[in-house]
């Protein structure tokens, strides 16, 4: 989408203002002011618009006088025509020499203009060069430091990625000595577990065994009684 055109009251209005900080005025002068714009647009305006207001300003003059030659020449005609003819020649010669001095004061004008709106458009054009020359100093100058400090930025990161290369090498073994530790305490608590319940059928293996033995120890008391009344009887009869 194409910008919008800059107006002519926008320009006529930027060159007024040249005008009056006493500026001379440019193509390029008209677009530091207007900001945007053709300077040949810009400048054609403007011109347009001084060309307007010096026709409407401009006075017109009449030759009064015809050349001495042509004058010599009038004064052979006869009295009645003389007049007439000498008013047709005066008309005649004014309109050439108005012509004439137009036209090499245009031709004058417009080459002295050419002239100086060559330097002052040299003149913008070298102050416009050097905005654009210390424009692009300070642009080198900022690409310069981001680029020093894009370097310290990945000289950082590459600092930060080595201690998170070393803390992930640390969190590994960290984690293996974990698990080595882990394998060992379920293998501890497996063994535990199993003691326990060998412990257990130990116990109840021995209150078992203590049921039998209490029953063994009651049969060889009881026999042991009887073999006593056995040998008390026997002695008694004797």
């Amino acid at each position: 989408m194409r910008p919008p055109e800059t107006s002519n009251e926008a320009i006529i209005e930027a060159g007024k203002k040249l005008q009056e900080a006493g500026r001379r005025i440019t193509g390029f002068g008209l677009r530091k002011m207007t900001g945007s714009g053709s300077p040949d647009r810009l400048l054609r305006v403007w011109e347009e618009y001084c060309e307007a207001e010096r026709n409407q300003g401009r006075p017109s003059s009449r030759v009064q006088a015809l050349p001495k030659d042509i004058e010599q020449s009038l004064k052979d005609l006869s009295s009645p025509l003389m007049d007439y003819v000498r008013q047709l020649a005066l008309d005649l010669y004014d309109k050439t020499e108005r012509h004439v001095q137009q036209q090499t004061a245009s031709d004058m004008e417009a080459s002295q203009k050419a002239q100086e709106k060559a330097r002052a458009e040299l003149l913008d054009a070298q102050s416009m060069l050097q905005e654009l020359e210390e424009d692009l100093g300070y642009v080198r100058a900022e690409r310069i430091k981001s680029s020093s400090e894009l370097k310290t930025t990945r000289k950082d990161m590459d600092i930060l990625r080595r201690q998170v290369s070393e803390l992930e090498r640390s969190l590994a073994v960290a984690q293996e000595k974990y698990h080595h530790e882990q394998t060992l305490k379920d293998a501890a608590l497996q063994a535990l577990k199993e003691e326990k319940n060998e412990n257990e059928a130990l116990t109840k293996e021995l209150g078992v065994l203590r049921t039998q033995l209490d029953g063994l120890a009651g049969q060889h008391a009881k026999q042991i009684d009887q073999l006593l009344e056995r040998i008390n009887g026997g002695a008694t009869k004797r």
